[in-house]
């Protein structure tokens, strides 16, 4: 089994220049649009295109990906906690604004971790319910850099199958692009039945909370330190995040395309974490 984490990283503060209000920031629209031409077999992203992407190092280095709901949460993967002490918030910096690696850009904004929430029923074995909030100490100050992604419906996924979204994320590129910049690959959201095939997946793949995309063939997927980064899939003009990175057997390898939890069937666990905290979703 892959599990999508883990990379070195040198980070430090930056600054930006925010929206006086933040409740006014629509989601899912980014001021600067992809460029429809790493994230193995994809390429680099223009800055400013994923405004959501963040970036979540432990102790200074990059593990894993996640994306801004609002001011101060940040949706991943549960699995990127993996044992007791990464569970401290303490141990955890959030990066928002950023696009490269190894230097500080002039939009990126540090922020620490105050609570980290996992799905209750997480578990690490199956990866079923790969999923948790991350609510931030200092709140982020929206720019053109720093949005909010949109989160699905509750209960209904955004587009169908076979419809084509976007993974992004600083991770191993496998030698096919700069993996020192923020990278994307569009990737096809792949029909069950055949992520579910014993020359597939098998019984490892959970249907009904995940979905894998990618192609038959391999060649481009999500890969080593992409993990919790949003599967980005746009309906409407705004973009909404459908699947966290979760997992796969190696990266971009045939019959094994990358598995996402579905956002849409944790809506309202989502929703109702964030209201308790005092800090809900602006829908």
């Amino acid at each position: 089994m892959k599990i999508y984490c883990s990379l070195a990283l040198y980070l430090t503060i930056g600054y930006n220049f925010g929206y006086a209000d933040s409740e006014s920031v629509p989601c899912g629209v980014p001021k600067f649009q992809p460029v429809n031409n790493r994230v193995v077999g994809g390429h680099e992203a223009r800055p400013g295109s994923w405004p959501w992407m963040v970036m979540l190092a432990e102790v200074g280095v990059l593990v894993c990906g996640g994306s801004i709901l609002n001011e101060q949460f940040v949706l991943t993967a549960a699995h990127c906690f993996e044992d007791e002490l990464s569970r401290n918030p303490i141990r955890w910096q959030a990066y928002v604004g950023k696009h490269h690696l190894n230097y500080e850009d002039a939009s990126e904004s540090k922020h620490h971790v105050k609570e980290i929430i996992i799905h209750p029923g997480f578990q690490n074995t199956s990866m079923k319910n790969d999923i948790a909030l991350l609510r931030l100490q200092e709140p982020i100050i929206f720019d053109d850099y720093k949005k909010p992604i949109c989160v699905p419906p509750t209960r209904r996924r955004v587009v169908p199958f076979n419809s084509y979204c976007y993974t992004t994320g600083w991770g191993d590129t496998r030698g096919t692009g700069d993996r020192t910049v923020l990278n994307q690959v569009m990737l096809p959201i792949v029909n069950d039945y055949f992520c579910g095939r014993a020359d597939w997946y098998g019984q490892s793949f959970i249907r009904g909370v995940t979905f894998c995309a990618g192609y038959a063939g391999g060649g481009r997927d999500a890969c080593t330190g992409d993990s919790g980064g949003p599967f980005n899939c746009k309906k409407d003009g705004k973009w909404y995040v459908q699947g966290v990175t979760s997992w796969g057997y190696d990266c971009a390898q045939p019959k094994w395309p990358g598995i996402y939890t579905d956002v849409s069937k944790y809506g309202t666990w989502i929703r109702e974490t964030m209201l308790n905290s005092g800090v809900p979703l602006n829908d």
